[in-house]
């Protein structure tokens, strides 16, 4: 009597619950903010936001409009700094003393793109890369230097300098 009990107390749940008639709405997904589009998208032009916030203090908006963004750059390919698809890190403007920034992005490449850049520069110290990347992560602020890594890229040309 007390298992019917029971089970009768759970269908009635069950139905008082649910019915086929019910107008609850579906649970809606977290809206979740889109990236922006980007309309100046160059080292130039994310050097110029950077200074800009070391000034403004603005480094989580300058991190929240260029992480995540597809982006098309030329930079310089040493061959020290860039020896392998696991361990490559590339110049975004051309070598100079001294140095206009510090960062220098590191690359997250498969083998056939870094196949590429051997290729492309051979033996050749300093190399031209045309790239088309993901800012997979970008971490700056003022008390640290700025790093980079760049996911899914394809290494459009390569050819030495």
């Amino acid at each position: 009597m007390m298992i019917r009990t029971s089970v009768l107390v759970a269908v009635v749940a069950l139905a008082t619950g649910c019915s086929r008639n019910d107008t609850r709405s579906a649970p809606v997904e977290r809206d979740v903010a889109k990236r922006p589009v980007l309309t100046a998208t160059t080292q130039a032009d994310l050097a110029h936001e950077l200074e800009q916030a070391d000034r403004r203090g603005t480094w989580r908006e300058v991190k929240d409009r260029w992480q995540g963004q597809r982006l098309h750059w030329t930079v310089t390919r040493q061959r020290l700094l860039c020896q392998s698809p696991s361990a490559c890190n590339v110049a975004p403007f051309p070598i100079q003393r001294p140095a206009q920034v510090g960062w220098l992005p590191r690359l997250e490449l498969a083998p056939r793109e870094y196949a590429k850049i051997e290729s492309g520069c051979g033996k050749a110290d300093q190399c031209q890369l045309e790239l088309d990347f993901k800012v997979r992560e970008l971490n700056v602020s003022g008390d640290m230097p700025t790093s980079m890594r760049f996911s899914e890229v394809k290494v459009i040309a390569a050819h030495a300098s």
